[in-house]
């Protein structure tokens, strides 16, 4: 229900018992940062790649992981720059007694308790530096009514007791932890780290047996795939096999 004043809000759902504005000051901050980092090491790593003529693989996978470290940084940067423009600079979130209230760049809109759907927090949050850094060392996706979402992250103050007030007003709502699809998933993750392990294998046959051929003979391009390749396939790996494991370690028996 979208609303207009104050007033209005506290007619329909009662007194505010809390309220959390959003920190898109630092959405902001982390999006340039990124930026920063991106464009220069996009610029170094692409220069890097139409420059260099003597093909060493060793040059070639130094460059794919500078490009793959500024598309990394770029993927940040988009994200957190998303967040921002999508809650505009005055986002708050309000708890009130028979309600919740959102305003955001669109507009405020409130909710009684009754039309929260789904409400998703991770069971295991995640505290390093960098999670906090970017607002997700807690998150929590309510679903509403008409199929609204709404995204409440770190960079909110009080994130985790706005997440409980929710849950403490919303007992009919369905509680997720956001790993349910593992539960589909199942047996897809050991294939999946197989597939990786083997395509990673087969990079290091390649530069094994092109290891002594002439530097003309490997293109540039091929040594910068094989270095993006190879990390990816180790994260790949190890990500699908420790799903698996966590999988089989708290499926329901």
């Amino acid at each position: 229900m979208w609303m207009t004043g104050e007033t209005e809000m506290t007619e329909l759902f009662g007194a505010v018992l809390s309220r959390h504005r959003v920190n898109t000051g630092a959405r902001w901050q982390n999006a340039m940062w990124a930026l920063l980092l991106a464009v220069p090491t996009g610029w170094l790593g692409l220069w890097a790649l139409f420059s260099a003529d003597d093909g060493r693989s060793g040059g070639g996978r130094a460059i794919g992981l500078v490009i793959g470290l500024s598309l990394g940084a770029l993927f940040v940067a988009v994200t957190q720059a998303w967040r921002a423009v999508r809650g505009g600079p005055g986002e708050y979130f309000e708890v009130h007694e028979r309600g919740l209230v959102h305003g955001s760049r669109r507009g405020v809109r409130g909710w009684e308790w009754s039309q929260v759907v789904s409400i998703t927090i991770p069971g295991t949050p995640r505290i390093h530096g960098l999670a906090r850094r970017l607002g997700n060392d807690y998150r929590c996706r309510l679903v509403l009514d008409g199929g609204t979402r709404l995204h409440i992250d770190g960079h909110t103050p009080g994130a985790s007791g706005l997440g409980r007030a929710v849950l403490a007003h919303s007992p009919h709502a369905r509680r997720l932890q956001g790993d349910e699809w593992q539960d589909r998933a199942g047996g897809w993750f050991l294939a999946g780290a197989v597939v990786f392990l083997a395509v990673g294998v087969s990079l290091v046959s390649y530069l094994v047996s092109h290891a002594d051929e002439d530097a003309q003979n490997v293109s540039e391009g091929v040594t910068m795939a094989v270095g993006l390749g190879l990390p990816v396939c180790a994260v790949g790996a190890i990500t699908c096999i420790v799903l698996y494991v966590r999988h089989r370690m708290y499926r329901p028996r």
